[in-house]
């Protein structure tokens, strides 16, 4: 059975059915994350809640958060939003501070996360351990040279890939701004593919705070990564969304663009989808994305690059359930579909058994027959990301038709391009 090694979460609070989904596959967790030596999903959204502010306002004599791991964990679930956060965030750090080694930690806290029955600490968990990340790396003294040690060796993107960040934020002052991309190369020595983008992620991250915020700089940088300039700029438009609510130690900027039509409409093209990507999943619209005309109301009077920049970050932001995404995709029309396709959120399927990632792909029956087989090509290059490239030989094959086998297995042979559009 093909078993999921990565996702990310991206939805405020799980459905009922996501709850239930999680806590019958919390095994499947735990095996990966003893597999892949858990140490790191969302969107949220990603998926990550990337909601990444560390609370002041509940004491810890309030809060009472319990030192002993799990306990503590169980009281902050307890608690209200801002009480609960400001719980949290002291107990992740001490939990993580106290272990022999953060992976052991990591894990724990992964789990804790996943089984949640209010889904709080998994839609908060990626930007609560963007804090822990930081911190911990300055005061252990991790250094470029030794990152690689203690970075996390798992595809989790929550609370996981959370840490990995602040980790590389932490250690942005050792920078060679005259060569970033040597910098950046010991994201080479990840494991896997998803590692190695949420390591050039980080780095989108460290190239903001070396650049005291200021977005143009960060970018500069990025584009010196090449190919994976992309990748870095989700992380740095990511931060930049951080600085303008203030979090994690950011600093607001001077000149702050909160609209994504004037901040996406001024960056270069491969900086676009990125930057509609971030800006839609850190700083959410009004209104909930629950339909195509939805979609068409936020993106309106848009054409080209920026539209279907905008399409997809309305896409990630629409329904937990990436199955429900796709259906939402069927109601609109011409390039439109597969901008919407792009943006389904395949991380949140990461405790679901290899089944369910087949099943997904077969929803691309659903469009007209070159959508379709752009669908299987996207899906057969998330997937494999997801999976460590098995689903190209245990997902693929199950396409309906030998021109929806090859697309899928030529998405998943192109897992290596740039993502642009993943969390």
């Amino acid at each position: 059975m093909l078993t999921p090694r990565g996702g990310d979460y991206h939805g405020r609070h799980p459905t009922a059915r996501s709850r239930t989904v999680t806590r019958r596959r919390l095994l499947v967790l735990v095996a990966v994350a003893v597999l892949a030596a858990l140490a790191v999903a969302a969107g949220v959204v990603l998926l990550g809640g990337d909601d990444d502010s560390r609370s002041d306002a509940a004491p810890a004599a309030e809060t009472g958060p319990a030192r002993d791991g799990a306990r503590g964990l169980q009281r902050c679930s307890a608690l209200a939003d801002d009480s609960a956060r400001a719980c949290y965030a002291e107990v992740l750090e001490v939990l993580v501070d106290e272990a022999a080694e953060p992976a052991a930690a990591l894990e724990e806290i992964a789990v804790a996360a996943y089984t949640s029955e209010d889904g709080f600490l998994l839609a908060n968990c990626h930007g609560l351990m963007h804090t822990v990340g930081r911190e911990y790396a300055v005061a252990r003294g991790v250094t470029l040279g030794n990152l690689m040690d203690v970075l996390p060796r798992t595809n989790e993107p929550g609370c996981s890939a959370g840490f990995a960040h602040g980790l590389i934020t932490g250690v942005a002052p050792e920078i060679d701004v005259s060569r970033p991309e040597a910098s950046a190369a010991v994201c080479e020595d990840t494991t896997t593919r998803y590692q190695r983008y949420s390591c050039v992620h980080g780095f989108g991250h460290a190239f903001m705070r070396i650049s005291g915020e200021e977005l143009p700089e960060a970018l500069r940088l990025c584009q010196a990564l090449g190919p994976e300039a992309a990748d870095c700029a989700q992380g740095a438009f990511h931060d930049y969304w951080f600085a303008v609510a203030g979090a994690d130690d950011t600093e607001r900027p001077e000149t702050v663009v909160e609209d994504p039509r004037v901040l996406c409409g001024g960056q270069a093209p491969e900086f676009v989808r990125p930057c509609w990507y971030r800006a839609f999943v850190d700083d959410r619209p009004d209104e909930p994305v629950a339909s195509g005309a939805d979609i068409e109301a936020l993106c309106s009077g848009l054409d080209g690059l920026q539209r279907e920049g905008c399409v997809t970050a309305a896409s990630v932001v629409g329904p937990i359930e990436p199955q429900a995404q796709l259906s939402i995709c069927t109601e609109l029309r011409g390039e439109d579909v597969l901008s919407c396709i792009r943006g389904t959120k395949v991380q949140n399927l990461i405790t679901s058994p290899g089944e369910e990632l087949v099943a997904l792909l077969r929803r691309c029956d659903a469009f007209p027959a070159a959508t379709g087989l752009e669908c299987y090509r996207w899906l057969g290059k998330v997937l494999a990301v997801l999976t460590n490239g098995e689903f190209e030989h245990l997902g693929c094959p199950a396409a309906p038709s030998e021109r929806a086998r090859q697309a899928c297995v030529q998405g998943a042979r192109a897992s290596d391009e740039v993502l642009e559009t993943f969390s």
